[in-house]
């Protein structure tokens, strides 16, 4: 194991020698978004001196508030940095040394521990939304569970919205996603569902905004992102008030697929444009640049 996890690992034993509550945690984990591409990291820098700038305010808030990891490093591609990020070790020690299809088999072993495995252990409910990449076959209309050992559900996460390969991660309109726990007995306790917002679609309870899911035109298959997000978002509040009855922490990590390619799909979302509508810049940056944005 990395020796960097260590001291994150043994705070839950330390907080319950002292007695004190231990701490509910979201982690955000996004797939190509640049480390400066987010307010305290650079794009205020830019607003201010007049430059094209992306807004991320809510992750700015997150950042004031929380730990913005600003000396984090990993592989630059999608599978072995994943690996290393879950696990602690360097790509060169990971199953996952680079990009490609057999990484969904083997890049995670079934002795490694993971975030999951550590916080799980450590009375933590675990919850893990978006982009995964091993377990799953790639194949678009039927897949299937390839390998048990490196499901997320086979290494501490217990509610799981996900997909399963990188390459089936490369449309963000997928048919179907892997979901955890399944109603009844499933290789790996998870099973498929359709990539659908219905169940939040017309309720008093889920905002319309920013995923604009009541509009007439919102596309189905779902933007697996937004499915992501709103079934994050049910983990928190559930978890939430089980934290505030009887004091039992929750863990989520949240691994959005944007803004990974393929560029221009979320252009057929409706109002996918909506915060830039008064920014001049945008219209004038590529398909690639505007994703980032949007």
């Amino acid at each position: 194991m990395n020796a960097s996890l260590l001291p994150y690992l043994f705070l839950p034993f330390a907080w319950a020698v002292c007695a004190a509550p231990k701490p509910n945690i979201l982690y955000f984990y996004v797939d190509d978004l640049g480390w400066g591409s987010i307010g305290p990291n650079g794009q205020s820098d830019r607003k201010a001196n007049g430059q094209p700038y992306v807004l991320t305010p809510n992750l700015d808030r997150l950042a004031k508030d929380g730990v913005n990891f600003r000396r984090g490093y990993g592989c630059t591609v999608c599978s072995p940095a994943r690996s290393s990020q879950q696990t602690g070790f360097h790509q060169g020690y990971t199953f996952a040394d680079r990009n490609d299809p057999d990484n969904a088999k083997k890049a995670i072993r079934a002795d490694d521990v993971t975030m999951g495995d550590a916080l799980s252990g450590a009375g933590y409910t675990t919850g893990y939304w978006g982009k995964w990449g091993y377990g799953g076959s790639k194949d678009m209309q039927n897949p299937t569970i390839d390998n048990l050992q490196t499901l997320p559900t086979s290494h501490g996460y217990k509610f799981v919205v996900a997909e399963l390969h990188h390459v089936r991660a490369h449309t963000f309109f997928q048919p179907t996603l892997w979901n955890a726990p399944s109603k009844g007995w499933a290789v790996g306790f998870m099973e498929l569902k359709p990539n659908s917002m219905a169940k939040y679609v017309n309720h008093e309870a889920y905002p319309n905004y920013p995923a604009f899911q009541d509009h007439q035109k919102y596309p189905n298959p779902a933007y697996c992102d937004d499915v992501y997000a709103f079934a994050c978002l049910d983990f928190v509040r559930n978890q939430a008030m089980e934290y505030n009855r009887s004091g039992k922490p929750f863990f989520g990590l949240f691994a959005a697929q944007i803004p990974h390619a393929p560029f221009a799909e979320v252009q057929k979302l409706p109002n996918w444009d909506h915060d830039y509508k008064d920014k001049p810049y945008f219209a004038k940056l590529s398909p690639q640049s505007q994703q980032w944005c949007a």
